[in-house]
């Protein structure tokens, strides 16, 4: 999962500048307490709150933090762990066998490739190191990559088509994966359910503009900010029921600046420059990662594509804010976002 950026994502949370910001409520049960986990992993910064007896939180909270430290080496496109390794075999052309957890993830990517109509990509690892926002890079690039070389590694990305035979993996040609925009939500799956193991019933679990919610806060629903992707403020609250997902994808995320033009991370395959049109993005799913997926997919589409692919992805939940400040949202998002003053949703 890549870690490059302009604005990392460690310095985002501690300005208060998660895609997601979270309004805390009280009514805690009286036996429960408030336990929370600050783990620096997926290049940004994963808070964890639980509500249990302190005994069982922090053994919980353990847990999930070490599954983060494992997966946040094995899931990254470069280095020593397992997608690494997988993506220096298949940029050498070599199939390679994944584990069923990994595997698990790339197929949902070719799922949601499909499902998209390729707008969504998981062969897109090579255009993300192209422009700088990979695992590797230790600075921010000083300006857009050639455009020759964006042309040659689009159409080399093109020719790779995807074959998985249960935990099998081979390419048409060689290629690198980047799985982040399905594996965040992936992450918090595995969270979640190494809470449960563990005993735990109600938790938030947030990771960048990624956020699962189990039970409720005391009495009430989780509640959820959704930021404005133009501003400092929030467009307005979602509460989450047991199980739900919600995520938001924008350009203020990750990106740099050359004097000439903003760069932000999230590409589209049909051109391989960022993507253009909208600003920001947030879904509500039950299922994290489509929803993750979704958000991501439907900020590279842009406004035209918005109603094609919330059908295609099979999205009832969400909201897309151009890049002028229109907003486009699902009934569903207009029942959902409560107190967005000034700004009526529209589909």
């Amino acid at each position: 999962m890549s870690s490059a950026s302009a604005s990392p994502g460690a310095e985002a949370f501690l300005r208060g500048g998660l895609a997601l910001a979270l309004l805390w409520l009280a009514g805690c049960q009286a036996q429960d307490a408030p336990a929370e986990r600050i783990i620096p992993v997926f290049g940004t910064i994963v808070r964890v709150e639980v509500l249990a007896d302190p005994v069982r939180a922090e053994a919980a909270l353990d847990r999930v933090e070490k599954l983060y430290r494992r997966i946040d080496v094995d899931w990254r496109s470069f280095g020593p762990g397992e997608l690494g390794r997988a993506n220096e075999a298949l940029a050498r052309g070599q199939p390679v066998e994944l584990s069923g957890e990994l595997a698990g993830i790339v197929a949902r990517g070719i799922e949601f490739h499909e499902l998209s109509g390729g707008l969504f990509d998981p062969r897109i690892g090579g255009l993300v190191r192209l422009w700088g926002f990979d695992d590797l890079a230790d600075a921010v690039p000083a300006a857009p990559p050639a455009e020759a070389a964006i042309e040659a590694e689009r159409q080399a990305m093109a020719k790779a088509r995807l074959h998985l035979d249960g935990r099998l993996l081979r390419a048409e040609a060689p290629v690198v994966l980047e799985l982040a925009g399905v594996a965040k939500g992936s992450a918090l799956a595995a969270g979640a359910a190494t809470l449960r193991a563990a005993g735990i019933h109600h938790a938030l679990l947030v990771a960048g503009g990624d956020i699962l919610a189990l039970g409720s806060h005391g009495r009430r629903p989780w509640r959820i900010g959704v930021r404005d992707p133009l501003g400092q403020g929030v467009l307005g609250s979602i509460e989450l029921a047991d199980g739900e997902a919600v995520a938001s994808s924008g350009v203020y995320e990750r990106f740099f600046s050359d004097g000439r033009g903003r760069y932000h991370h999230l590409l589209d395959p049909r051109t391989g420059h960022p993507a253009a049109g909208a600003a920001g993005t947030t879904v509500i799913d039950p299922d994290p990662e489509r929803a993750n997926a979704a958000a991501a997919t439907l900020l590279i589409g842009g406004p035209a594509a918005f109603g094609s692919l919330v059908h295609g992805l099979g999205i009832d939940c969400a909201l897309l804010v151009t890049a002028e400040g229109r907003q486009l949202s699902t009934p569903c998002m207009q029942r959902r976002l409560q107190g967005a003053p000034g700004r009526a949703p529209e589909l």
